[in-house]
């Protein structure tokens, strides 16, 4: 506990230091076009000796449309608040269930929060560590930006550690490049339950007036082993029912020696050419101060090198005091390119494998076993299964931009997408004995539709999307989706009424429809999910109020169920299957967000209500309560300190349990041994804190654990880790 003190104090000592570096600041894309640094006009801020030289400050961050490679803007990840929370499992309204060590598979309690399927399932789990293409940030900077993360907990025999170090550059106005290498690592608290995350990303955008391009690399290493929960609930439930106590590395677990391993690479390219036309515009007010900025450090440097006994003097030559007196002139505009007319190329690729090993399986803890491979070390109870998925997917489209169309006053895309997937699974070979390398099976998939986008304007926007797949293995799938917002003055600030509406008629993946593996084998004829959700979204920003409601219906709901045989302290009999249930599904989402203020007392509340109409098939928390309780403070005008709790508490339901064979959650079928879990208040204690360029925290996970030990459960038979001290710190350097 000491050494967490003693490194908190010297990282305060260090930054409270004189910093002649000032705040980093979010632009706008104008803005980084410019050269110098946004902020008051300073003609002395250059200084050819480099004595004093500031590196400008600023970077632009945006994500990209799946699709079309939209542009969409996004924050800047260096606000302190839930950060310690975004370094958790449970995510930043503590809304997953996890199956208790840091980096492992979780699932999102709010049911229309949860993402639509991937092809490969294996690593939708990962969510906390693995993001899709849609997800990532593209940058743009002023200068070189770096920044280091770095969390952890605990120590070398059950600690967590964490490190993630990010890099952003600029090559020219246009041209920006990054990369983020990111290392996870669990010991875990438990018995068998380690988690090891490798994730490399680099990224490249092109931001030209006709060319625009975003490409992304990533490659990924998950490796997890898995314990299958523990033996017995007792443990931590009713722990006084045993003659000696257990630390939590002490209860035995069901699984040993059992391991989930998933590699993979994808590539990401979305590209464009504009067709249009250029015209003047008068700059904006960032860009106005940085050519200002710009116009004085040449001026003096004319000056110094003509005088360098007189280089700290004050310049400034007619012509120039001339221009900086007025905004107006010509000098003050610029050319703006407007495109009217864009096309649109979009290619994903993927190349996945997932191999789970075991080396130790209980006797009879599998109902079926379908092959033995009897050569080296894979025969008996020992298990290697392999699955192989590769996929690439191209997008054409043709878009008319908004507001320069008579007869299209909205923006109007019209796009064709071709799929191509292959699959590799093991086969039995004639003996029904033999495991052979693998069977490919290959699907290709034809899609048309088109989009039509209002964007510009403050008070109405809409967008409304179709799709329909006309050929090939989806074919007879469609998708028709539609957004709209309005927002207009109320009582001297502004009111949101949003509103989504879609209809899916979706084929099921394939891993759905087949799957094979030693003790898992299913070769299903599934039909479509046809699935309908309308939600309304209230905003009042004047009093922090948000209101969602949503009303979704779901036909041939498809998803895992497990089931098995609780004999004494062991599992037996384990089967695991894909089911589809034919009647409709009803699900009912009421959610109020509501932030409270005090002076520096702030309280951040979540309020979700759900309504299943069958928990047997979808089983969801009536309510879910997430709240956080914190002051929020300056220091000596330069550190921001917010000290609080945050809290996240549900009622009771018999939740899906974890299935490692598949690395799925999946409903609970066995009726004598379904677990209820819920009605315990997860609470985390921290303070965060933020200086200049760097946030950092300490966060006792789970503070209530050691008072009441009755439920600390998020899954079935997977205890969360008792109560846990972690620290962080996240660190920007401007090059």
């Amino acid at each position: 506990m000491r050494r967490y003190y003693l490194l908190l104090l010297s990282i305060v000592t260090a930054m409270l230091t004189p910093v002649q570096q000032a705040e980093a600041q979010t632009l706008n894309p104008a803005s980084l076009m410019q050269e110098g640094s946004s902020g008051s006009f300073n003609p002395h801020r250059n200084d050819t000796t480099n004595k004093n030289k500031e590196v400008p400050k600023g970077i632009y961050v945006w994500t990209v449309d799946r699709r079309f490679g939209d542009i969409i803007k996004a924050e800047v990840d260096t606000m302190p608040h839930l950060y310690p929370q975004s370094t958790l499992p449970m995510g930043h309204h503590m809304e997953y269930n996890t199956i208790g060590n840091n980096y492992a598979a979780r699932q999102n309690r709010i049911f229309i929060d949860r993402k639509e399927k991937q092809q490969f399932a294996f690593t939708d789990v990962y969510s906390q560590i693995f993001r899709q293409p849609d997800e990532w940030h593209f940058t743009n900077t002023l200068s070189p930006i770096t920044n280091l993360a770095y969390d952890n907990c605990g120590d070398k025999l059950n600690g967590e550690d964490h490190i993630d170090a990010k890099f952003a550059v600029n090559a020219n106005k246009q041209l920006g490049i990054g990369m983020d290498l990111n290392y996870a690592y669990g010991r875990g608290y438990y018995q068998n339950q380690s988690t090891s995350h490798f994730g490399a990303s680099f990224y490249i955008s092109y931001m030209g007036d006709r060319y625009q391009m975003h490409a992304l690399y990533s490659t990924h290493h998950e490796k997890t082993t898995e314990n299958g929960g523990i033996t017995n609930d007792d443990y931590i439930t009713h722990s006084e029912r045993f003659s000696e106590s257990y630390s939590s590395n002490e209860i035995p677990t069901i699984l040993q020696y059992h391991w989930n391993r998933n590699d993979n690479d994808r590539f990401f390219l979305t590209h464009r050419y504009n067709v249009g036309f250029y015209r003047k515009v008068k700059m904006t007010d960032e860009e106005i101060e940085a050519k200002k900025f710009a116009m004085a450090s040449a001026e003096q440097n004319k000056k110094d090198s003509l005088n360098a006994e007189n280089q700290n003097q004050p310049t400034e030559t007619a012509a120039l005091k001339d221009s900086l007196a007025t905004d107006s002139t010509a000098m003050f505009m610029k050319d703006e390119y407007v495109p009217v007319t864009s096309f649109i190329h979009t290619a994903e690729l993927g190349s996945y494998e997932r191999r789970y090993l075991a080396y130790q399986t209980p006797d009879n803890f599998f109902a079926n076993t379908y092959y033995n491979k009897y050569d080296g070390d894979y025969g008996g109870d020992s298990i290697r299964d392999d699955t192989k998925y590769f996929g690439l997917r191209n997008t054409v489209a043709v878009a008319l931009l908004e507001g320069f169309n008579k007869y299209v006053p909205a923006g109007l895309k019209v796009f064709a997408s071709h799929e191509m997937r292959r699959f590799q699974l093991p086969v039995v070979g004639a003996d029904s004995t033999a495991w052979l390398e693998g069977e490919g099976f290959s699907e290709h998939s034809i899609s048309i539709g088109g989009q039509l986008q209002k964007t510009m304007g403050r008070t109405l926007h809409y967008n409304l999307l179709a799709e329909a797949w006309i050929a090939g293995e989806d074919a007879g799938q469609m998708k028709l989706e539609g957004s709209t917002d309005l927002n207009f003055a109320f009582m001297g600030d502004t009111v949101r009424l949003a509103a989504k509406a879609y209809m899916h008629r979706l084929n099921p993946t394939f891993y759905e429809r087949k799957f094979h593996s030693k003790h898992l084998w299913w070769d299903n004829d599934l039909d479509k999910e046809m699935r309908t959700r309308i939600e309304g979204d209230f905003v009042y920003e004047k009093t922090k109020t948000r209101l969602r409601v949503a009303i979704e219906e779901i036909q041939n709901y498809t998803y895992y169920g497990m089931n098995y045989q609780r004999v004494g302290e062991k599992n037996t009999m384990l089967t695991a299957a894909v089911r589809q249930h034919s009647s409709n599904l009803n699900v009912m989402t009421a959610q109020l967000d509501q932030k409270l203020k005090l002076g520096p007392l702030h309280w951040d509340n979540i309020v979700t209500y759900q309504l299943s109409s069958d928990n047997d098939v979808l089983p969801l928390p009536s309510l879910n309560v997430f709240s956080n309780l914190y002051f929020q403070f300056m220091v000596a005008g330069v550190l921001r300190v917010e000290l609080g709790a945050a809290a996240t508490w549900f009622t009771n339901y018999k939740a899906p349990d974890f299935c490692p064979t598949l690395n799925q959650y999946a409903v609970q079928e066995n009726p004598d041994a379904r677990m209820e879990i819920g009605n315990f208040p997860f609470v985390d204690a921290y303070a965060n804190l933020h200086l200049k360029h760097a946030r950092f925290f300490l966060l006792m996970q789970n503070a209530l654990a050691d008072n009441f030990k009755s439920q600390y459960f998020l899954v079935p038979h997977y205890p969360m880790n008792a109560s846990v001290l972690h620290m962080g710190i996240s660190w920007n350097f401007f090059n």
